[in-house]
């Protein structure tokens, strides 16, 4: 894992990745997403409709 990063999403569910992915989409660099298990597997696996 990286020492350091501009940028650090916590939470894997919906949000977090759409947030981790339009960053990466806008150049960013250096983002790291932390997750405690799998992702989706917190709040947003109760959610209706995930694709």
């Amino acid at each position: 894992m990286k020492s350091h990063a501009k940028v650090v999403v916590i939470g894997g569910g919906v949000v977090g990745c759409s947030v981790l992915f339009h960053l990466a989409r806008h150049g960013w660099t250096d983002i790291v997403l932390l997750e405690r298990k799998q992702l989706t597997s917190g709040t947003t696996w109760h959610a209706a409709g995930l694709i």
